[in-house]
């Protein structure tokens, strides 16, 4: 088994601060045992006064309402402070959660 991997049920989050713009890279899974740690991250990256925050969920293998709801209300924060938020897509599995909510129609994604 490979150390690179986040433990089972587990989240790693890396963020890269370009300039304006900051690249967050997720890693494992985005649910409810993570959502304190990607608040505290989405709180200062929103500290930073960024430009435009891209969120790559590439390296997800699970998302549920929880991160789901993170990411919306990030979305709302940078509408209302003036920044883009883009997403990265994550595997089919991940990205079927935005497809059958909805969420597609709001969030904003790049390839």
């Amino acid at each position: 088994m490979s150390s690179d991997l986040p433990k089972p049920g587990g989240l790693e989050i890396s963020s890269d601060f370009d300039g304006g713009t900051v690249c967050v890279s997720l890693r494992g899974e985005l649910d409810l045992a993570g959502s304190q740690q990607m608040e505290d991250s989405l709180a200062e990256i929103d500290g930073s006064d960024p430009s435009r925050v891209v969120v790559d969920l590439s390296g997800l293998a699970f998302i549920d309402s929880t991160g789901l709801r993170l990411l919306l209300q990030a979305d709302a924060r940078a509408r209302e402070r003036g920044y883009d938020l883009v997403l990265r897509p994550g595997a089919p599995p991940v990205q079927r959660v935005f497809e059958v909510t909805g969420a597609l129609d709001v969030l904003r994604f790049e390839s």
